[in-house]
């Protein structure tokens, strides 16, 4: 089977997979939905840039598969410790994986596409990018990396910018909101580098490490869509105004931003 012939049953395995996690718990089914609408717009962003690179339609149904299944391990993880942090409960992804194997959810896609994804799906929220693997399975890889980091920030700048009124501690990693910059973050993030999720003590630190999210874009259209919907500014907003550390990592990061179109080649995958 060819993934254009198994998307439409991974769609609808999708849905029926997450019904299961379905709650009279208004906070459980609050954060079931939540992954869920990110997972449909994750879809939605890895078609949008994989579009702007003019993929084959069984490289883009490639693309939209590895977003369907990205965060599949989300709805068990939070269903079984009711958080969304790996470091107080489980690595997602590799839930992910383990649930795409016992489901059996790729029978039948041909080997070459169903090991690429089960991979992208193993690899897609690590620190760094996996030294020694192919460039087609890094190519899947960053797309599907670029357009979570889209939607993570379209969820966030929304929910910063109405937190006042319903805060919700699980999209918070249940961090204090006290003031403070942490050094080992601080540090990571004036030097171009991702900031660590193990070295976050403050939601301070946390709005600044999805500030830095902007090291590890790879695609134009990412940037672009960045751009326009002003994520970094947004999340600054969120921040108080006069601290130096806030100001220098921001300033660095727009720095970053608008000097780049694309801070890497674009890798072939045929």
């Amino acid at each position: 089977m060819n993934p254009q012939s198994l998307l439409p049953r991974l769609r609808q395995w999708f849905e029926d997979y997450i019904t299961q996690f379905s709650s009279d718990d208004p906070i459980l089914q609050e954060n079931v939905d939540l992954k869920a609408k990110h997972t449909r717009r994750v879809c939605n962003a890895v078609i949008d840039i994989g579009a702007s690179l003019d993929l084959s339609k069984e490289d883009l149904c490639i693309a939209e598969a590895s977003a369907l299944l990205h965060d599949i391990g989300r709805f068990e993880q939070y269903s079984r410790y009711r958080t969304f942090s790996d470091y107080r409960s489980e690595d997602h992804a590799a839930l992910g994986v383990k649930i795409i194997q016992a489901k059996r959810v790729l029978d039948g896609l041909e080997p070459a596409a169903a090991d690429i994804l089960v991979r992208v799906v193993g690899y897609h929220n690590r620190a760094v990018l996996p030294v020694g693997e192919t460039e087609r399975c890094l190519f899947f890889l960053k797309l599907l990396r670029d357009a979570d980091k889209v939607d993570i920030w379209r969820v966030v700048t929304e929910y910063y910018q109405n937190a006042e009124n319903n805060r919700n501690q699980t999209i918070e990693l249940n961090l204090p909101d006290i003031e403070g910059v942490s050094d080992p973050v601080y540090e990571a993030l004036m030097n171009g580098k991702l900031a660590q999720m193990a070295d976050l003590k403050t939601l301070q630190d946390f709005k600044l490490l999805q500030i830095g999210w902007i090291y590890d874009v790879n695609f134009p259209r990412t940037f672009q869509i960045v751009r326009e919907k002003k994520f970094l500014e947004k999340i600054r907003d969120a921040l108080p105004q006069e601290i130096p550390r806030i100001t220098a990592v921001y300033e660095r990061a727009r720095a970053y931003l608008n000097g780049n179109s694309s801070p890497c080649s674009i890798l072939m995958v045929s």
